[in-house]
């Protein structure tokens, strides 16, 4: 199985990615945008996670 092999190209709402996120089943370090529009947006979801979890008390 080559390199490429362990990744997958998929398509996810960005509600569902926040709500994987804020579950803790997904990490910033699982997750990758292969374009700038998508990079941006997914900083905007992993900042607004941080913020909501400081807000709710956090862990």
């Amino acid at each position: 199985m080559s390199a490429r092999d362990d990744y997958l190209k998929i398509q996810i709402s960005q509600r569902t990615l926040a709500s994987l996120i804020a579950g803790r089943h997904l990490t910033a370090e699982q997750l990758r945008g292969l374009n700038p529009t998508a990079r941006r947006a997914l900083r905007r979801i992993l900042l607004d996670s941080l913020r909501e979890e400081g807000l709710g008390g956090g862990h």
